[in-house]
Formats: structure tokens, C-alpha cells, sequence
């Protein structure tokens, strides 16, 4: 199946839409920009990929195994990922009560501090997002974002 690519016009002439990747790009960069502007604000020193890897912690707490799993990353990496998470106070590594062998990462007060002000600043930008393109548009598009990831793991 052949995908057209749209074209719009330009002061030369005719040029190709961008690609997918420009766009969401796009809106991960002003993401960003809200989420850089936050750790400015109350978590100095967090980035984006520890706000990341913090919204991969349950509750309860979550094997670093299955953790790894979920943020794609390589048991040697997720150690060093989690490292100055650890030493800033905002996850614990403990044994994991079930099973000696293995360690289990929880939030601390202060993790869950930070997961909740994340998804209130990007619930945030969603709702700016659905203001300039219509509640209804916004909606579509986060569905179809949301079935194409949930397609992908059904693939894998």
C-alpha cells in the first residue's frame, strides 16, 4: 500500500508536507520546554528521561528486571539511570520481599511528588493543545496515538 504524500504550496513552488518524526518532534520539544521549565521551578537537576523512568513505578513498586523491560533499557544502564534518582531521594532499591534474589524500586514521597506534578503539567499542555485544534480534534488524535502504541505491543 502506497502512502500519498501531501504537498503544500511554497514561495518556490510546490514542497512536501514534513514527515511524521518532524512533527512529533515537534510536540515533544515543547513538552520538553514545560518540563525543563517545572524542574527549574522544583526539581532542579531532573530531566525529561527521569521523568520518564519514574512513571514506569507502580504504587506498589516494580522489579528493576521488569522495569528495564518497560523503559527499554539494559540492566547496566537502568543502574545508572536510577543512581541519581536514588541519591536525590525520590525512589528507594530494596530487596524484593517475595524473592531475596531480586531488587524492587519504589517511589518515595517525594517520587510520587514529582509523577503527580508531571502528569498535571503535561494534562496541562494537553488541554492548551486541545484549545488551538478543537477539544474534538485533540481527542482523535490522542486515540489514535494511543491505539497505534497499544497496536505495536499487541505486534510484539
Amino acid at each position: 500500500m502506497t502512502i500519498p504524500v501531501n504537498v503544500r504550496p511554497s514561495g518556490s513552488g510546490v514542497r512536501p508536507e514534513p514527515l511524521v518524526t518532524t512533527l512529533l518532534e515537534s510536540a515533544m520539544h515543547e513538552l520538553r520546554g514545560e518540563l525543563y521549565a517545572m524542574s527549574e521551578r522544583h526539581f532542579p537537576g531532573l530531566r525529561v528521561r527521569h521523568y520518564r523512568l519514574l512513571s514506569f513505578v507502580p504504587p506498589e513498586g516494580e522489579r528493576l528486571t521488569r522495569m528495564g523491560a518497560d523503559a527499554g533499557l539494559t540492566k547496566q544502564a537502568l543502574a545508572q539511570a536510577l543512581a541519581p534518582l536514588e541519591a536525590g531521594g525520590y525512589v528507594e532499591v530494596l530487596p524484593d520481599p517475595s524473592d531475596g534474589r531480586a531488587r524492587i524500586v519504589r517511589l518515595t514521597e517525594l517520587g510520587r511528588r514529582v509523577n503527580a506534578a508531571v502528569r498535571e503539567t503535561l494534562a496541562e499542555a494537553e488541554r492548551n493543545w486541545a484549545e488551538r485544534v478543537g477539544p474534538d480534534r485533540w481527542a482523535a488524535a490522542r486515540a489514535v496515538l494511543a491505539d497505534l502504541r497499544d497496536r505495536a505491543g499487541e505486534e510484539r
